[in-house]
């Protein structure tokens, strides 16, 4: 099976997302971080409208700075951090194509290529809009389901559950 595609900058943050939300904390971060930075908005709104609402604003501050920074470092950095490597990395633009074969994969990019043995690959994970193939704990290479048409996304989780034992 052979894909060819390109990746963009979207790739890169949904690949990031997908790595971080295949552990506990990771998919629990985002939501604990929503529903605390809002339930402390909706404090502070309250506070406003009620009789004391400078005092309790004023209590609830601290609070609310704790949440925004706390979004700040598990939300919105590693997203910037995320665009700026795909910016700052001249292999991840231009056209791309893997080969997927009974011997590996077989990745082609504009300046060059890898060839990776299924042995090698440690596991592989599926996400929204990617699929991640790890060569260790923390590299991996994606794939955009864009680049996949239906039969082909099938094909390829067959080829990758025979060859690569899927993350848990």
């Amino acid at each position: 099976m052979q894909i060819t595609y390109q990746l963009t900058e979207k790739d890169f943050v949904e690949a990031y997302g997908t790595n971080r939300k295949r552990k506990p904390f990771g998919k629990w971060s985002s939501r604990v971080v929503g529903c605390v930075t809002l339930l402390v908005l909706i404090a502070i709104i309250l506070g406003l409208v009620l009789q004391n609402g400078a005092r309790v604003t004023k209590d609830y501050l601290p609070l609310a700075c704790l949440a925004l920074a706390w979004f700040i470092i598990l939300e919105a950095w590693p997203r910037w951090e995320m665009k700026q490597q795909f910016r700052k990395q001249p292999g991840a633009h231009g056209p791309r194509t893997v080969l997927f074969d009974d011997e590996g994969a077989h990745w082609r990019w504009d300046g060059g290529s890898s060839d990776i043995l299924w042995k090698n690959y440690i596991r592989w994970t599926e996400g929204d809009k990617q699929i991640l193939l790890y060569s260790s704990p923390a590299c991996f290479s994606m794939l955009p389901k864009r680049a996949l048409n239906p039969a082909q996304l099938t094909e390829l989780r067959e080829i990758l559950k025979q060859k690569i034992q899927q993350a848990r």
